[in-house]
């Protein structure tokens, strides 16, 4: 069971969705979440389709900005409980798990609307039991480690998110891959990077399912990176399943090698 999650842009460029496609055809996630989809939703309703997949929640866009998409494989594993402009909460069935429970979120990109994100949260933590995933574009960092680049971020909103995950009971789960999942400015003096994107989980959540663990996925169109939460070890990232990619030199003898490769 793994969830893709990505805040791609805009689902307008057949680009973009080229690239939902194929990060879906080699990771095969069970969910896909997309942030700021920016369409209407027959967009994402022509995307499951494409996808094969069965069940497609959507949260219309307001004056083309934001929007939500969360599609499932199969329609036997998700349960809507509930959804807002900031998030998509479901309960998750698997075999040979008992339920459990996942919110697909977006917090407020505006710095003014910290309060309201972190409020949204809150109120999420107390309308369930079920042992419980966050994950998405918070827009928030814990610490001064998760950004490199420019001014420091600001000492009282890392210490509002911590307090707020502190109340919530959860806690990030380990990612691999790069550390930021956001960047503006690339080559410039004013070159930043964040960490924005991540998941969270209740204790309760990380005991039933101990190896979970987000890999940050590296993205052409988007300003984000994509995350993928993984609940167990999945094939190709270690442990079994498919080989390893080996480099043949004999490759340097053909003529469209280096096409390809670019």
């Amino acid at each position: 069971m793994s969830t893709l999650c990505w805040n791609c842009r805009g689902l307008g460029n057949p680009q973009t969705v080229r690239e939902v496609v194929d990060m879906v055809s080699s990771k095969k996630p069970d969910f896909v979440f997309l942030i700021e989809t920016m369409v209407k939703s027959d967009r994402a309703k022509r995307l499951r389709v494409k996808l094969g997949f069965e069940g497609v929640f959507y949260v219309d866009p307001e004056r083309q900005h934001g929007g939500l998409a969360l599609l499932w494989r199969y329609n036997s594993t998700a349960r809507l409980i509930s959804y807002s402009k900031n998030h998509v909460d479901v309960e998750v069935t698997v075999e040979s798990h008992p339920p459990w429970r996942m919110t697909c979120y977006y917090g407020f990109p505006q710095r003014s609307r910290r309060r309201e994100s972190w409020d949204v949260l809150k109120r999420l933590s107390t309308q369930s039991t079920l042992p419980w995933v966050v994950i998405g574009d918070f827009n928030d960092l814990l610490f001064q480690s998760e950004k490199r680049g420019n001014n420091p971020h600001p000492e009282n909103l890392l210490r509002g998110f911590g307090e707020t995950l502190d109340l919530c009971g959860v806690l990030q789960l380990p990612m691999e891959g790069y550390p930021y999942t956001w960047e503006r400015g690339e080559g410039t003096e004013d070159w930043v990077e964040e960490k924005l994107d991540t998941a969270v989980a209740t204790m309760e959540w990380r005991e039933l399912l101990v190896e979970a663990k987000t890999v940050n996925i590296l993205t052409r169109k988007s300003d984000h990176s994509a995350i993928f939460l993984s609940i167990s070890n999945p094939m190709g990232f270690g442990g079994g399943g498919r080989r390893a990619f080996r480099f043949e030199m004999a490759w340097f003898l053909d003529s469209g090698c280096r096409g390809v490769v670019e």
